[in-house]
């Protein structure tokens, strides 16, 4: 079997897409499936070495000079057959110039054509490919996959149970402030949930985002609805949860691939960002809610503060309609 080193560092969102390019090179035939070691940040360390197809992973246990030494001894004594730098930035060849060895496949990231579309540029072919095509191009043979495949934390899910048994979730943050959903559509959401007669939500919080929870409205909120909020554990155990879950609401977030990653799909709100930057929702049951408004997108990450000041873009994405998707995903037999 031949040994195959892997570079991706981040982010959780990135790491999670990687997976199931991962997921399916894991499952292709037995003369074509390598052993996988990834190379990535420590945190991130202990839910990566649970995808499906990954067999050891390098921990990177700090942002200097040291500590890629470090992991670049650690590496040089690994006999690769074929090296993936699936990051492709300044980091991840610094890396590899360490280690003495060159990359036998980059991923391709397509910026020029995503700094066109930011400028009002047309949309072009590259823009058609989602992460995970982009990441099958470095890592699969052919670059495709012929059926489905399987999620890459799948076995995460094994807890959740069919139809409307089990609970809901709910995500309110992102990175970044104009990625998030207005917190009084959540809050609206929460009391039209509530007044359905939900009782099994799961707010789902990252570790720095009890600032603006505390003593928010959200936080009454979820209080009057009963909801669980889940915060403060390690990524392994936010996969549980998550998967768990027979949805999660969520923004344009990690959390919302970790989800996909176990297999729980999604109903999820896009503001800046658009699907051609190739981070949509990939499962068959999962929704986007999104408001065509002509300064989409605005920024390739959601960085950038909204220009206008209004967030109109998400905005403009009601509670009501939220609510709508959810009673029909209720309602189903």
């Amino acid at each position: 079997m031949p040994d195959w080193l892997v570079l991706r560092f981040g982010s959780l969102g990135d790491l999670c897409l990687l997976g199931w390019s991962l997921s399916a090179l894991a499952d292709g035939t037995d003369d074509t499936r390598p052993r996988v070691t990834i190379a990535t940040k420590a945190a991130f360390a202990p839910l990566v070495s649970r995808f499906h197809g990954v067999a050891s992973v390098e921990p990177l246990r700090g942002s200097d000079l040291g500590p890629l030494r470090d992991l670049a001894g650690r590496l040089r004594r690994g006999h690769w057959h074929r090296v993936v730098d699936a990051h492709n930035v300044l980091r991840s060849h610094a890396l590899l110039a360490l280690v003495g060895r060159r990359a036998d496949a980059r991923l391709a990231k397509d910026t020029a054509a995503r700094l066109r579309l930011l400028s009002g540029g047309p949309d072009s072919a590259p823009l058609a490919r989602t992460m995970v095509d982009r990441f099958d191009q470095c890592l699969l043979q052919d670059g495709a996959v012929t059926g489905g495949r399987r999620p890459p934390l799948a076995a995460t899910s094994g807890a959740r149970i069919a139809n409307g048994a089990a609970p809901l979730g709910m995500a309110p943050g992102a990175r970044w402030a104009t990625k998030r959903w207005p917190e009084h559509h959540w809050v609206a959401l929460i009391e039209g949930l509530a007044a359905d007669g939900e009782r099994d939500l799961r707010l789902f919080l990252g570790p720095d985002e009890r600032a603006w929870f505390a003593g928010s409205r959200l936080q009454g909120a979820a209080v009057a609805a009963g909801a669980v909020v889940i915060e403060g554990l390690g990524l392994p155990d936010v996969a549980d949860a998550v998967g768990a879950c027979r949805r999660l609401v969520t923004n344009d977030s990690g959390l919302l691939h970790l989800a996909e990653a176990t297999g729980t799909p999604v109903l999820a709100f896009f503001g800046p960002t658009v699907r051609q930057f190739g981070y949509f929702p990939r499962l068959e049951a999962s929704l986007v809610l999104e408001h065509e408004i002509d300064c989409r997108p605005c920024s390739r990450n959601g960085k950038r503060p909204c220009h206008r000041g209004d967030l109109a873009c998400l905005e403009s994405v009601l509670p009501a309609t939220a609510l709508a998707a959810l009673r029909a995903e209720r309602k189903q037999p």
